[in-house]
């Protein structure tokens, strides 16, 4: 189970997360009322950097 501290640790990096996002977050006309609705993309480069990363790490795998 986990401590009192590591879930406090969790709570706040969740928080930092949601508020990062939060200005991304489009609530859709019908669901505006229900909370509903889809996150805008943050742009191309951040794919580029999440590929980037992903071949980095498949790479420096040792086979």
């Amino acid at each position: 189970m986990a401590t009192a501290s590591q879930v406090q640790k969790n709570l706040q990096a969740a928080m930092r997360e949601a508020l990062r996002i939060q200005d991304r977050f489009v609530a859709e006309p019908l669901f505006a009322k229900t909370g509903r609705g889809h996150l805008k993309s943050e742009g191309i480069s951040t794919i580029s950097k999440i590929k980037a990363n992903l071949s980095r790490k498949k790479a420096s795998k040792p086979k």
